[in-house]
């Protein structure tokens, strides 16, 4: 079993993180489902007593019972053990302070206080921070993408789910300006394109604009970067000299 655990886990490619707690849970609770161990992380598998009232054959009330370890116990302790692994196993060194308990429904719910925690501050800073998703200049616009759904989920974690319409707004809004034609034909339909059909949308537009890119040789490319890398320098001596009084 700890072998089929273990080959399992390797088709989990990510770590736990403030912003994915939705989709974390979600991956989890369907490989303990699979496996016939939610039920330790919801509470409906109960932890059984250690120990249990051995069999007798005698028919007097008064006689002294036996105690003996309860094998239904052992069992559980080393399930649970399994469920703490798949836990840990998928979470990063910075979410280790937030674990907390002995069992994994302790580790589960102390992640859940952690990540999905329903106060006015961490509400405030999702919002926040969807409000201001933009695509820095050495990324893909696909990041923005990722960015944004993973914002709407934390937000829906504490019951403040957000509508797909105004996801993909701040999601387009964020492009850099190279997109602005894309952002005004999106913006334009009398339908907003939906979340799910962006992924391909701006692929597509990223292959054509790298396609039909000049290829420039990189004999030239270096003139080209030389020749404004001495001209950024003689300005800046310039102004130098300015301020000195030359």
């Amino acid at each position: 079993m700890l072998r089929k655990f273990l080959t399992n886990l390797t088709k989990f490619a990510f770590t736990l993180s403030p912003t994915n707690y939705g989709f974390w849970k979600t991956m989890i609770q369907s490989f303990l489902a699979t496996n016939n161990l939610i039920g330790y992380v919801d509470g409906t598998i109960q932890c059984p007593s250690p120990t249990i009232e051995a069999p007798t054959q005698s028919s007097d009330k008064y006689a002294t019972k036996t105690i003996q370890p309860n094998p239904n116990y052992s069992a559980w302790v080393s399930n649970d053990a399994h469920v703490q692994m798949i836990i840990i196993s998928t979470i990063s060194e910075a979410s280790f302070p937030h674990i907390q308990g002995t069992t994994s429904r302790d580790l589960w719910l102390s992640l859940k206080r952690a990540y999905a925690p329903h106060t006015s501050s961490w509400e405030y800073t999702l919002k926040t921070q969807l409000l201001k998703i933009e695509v820095k200049n050495h990324e893909i616009a696909l990041t923005n993408l990722t960015r944004g759904k993973e914002y709407a989920d934390a937000l829906a974690n504490i019951g403040e789910s957000v509508k797909e319409k105004d996801v993909v707004m701040l999601v387009i809004s964020g492009l850099r300006e190279e997109y602005n034609g894309l952002k005004q034909t999106l913006f334009a339909r009398h339908i907003l394109i939906a979340f799910a059909e962006l992924h391909g949308l701006l692929s597509d537009h990223d292959y054509m604009v790298k396609k039909s890119a000049p290829v420039v040789p990189p004999a030239q490319a270096f003139t080209t970067t030389t020749s404004s890398l001495q001209h950024d320098t003689m300005q800046t001596l310039q102004q130098l000299a300015y301020l000195l009084g030359f």
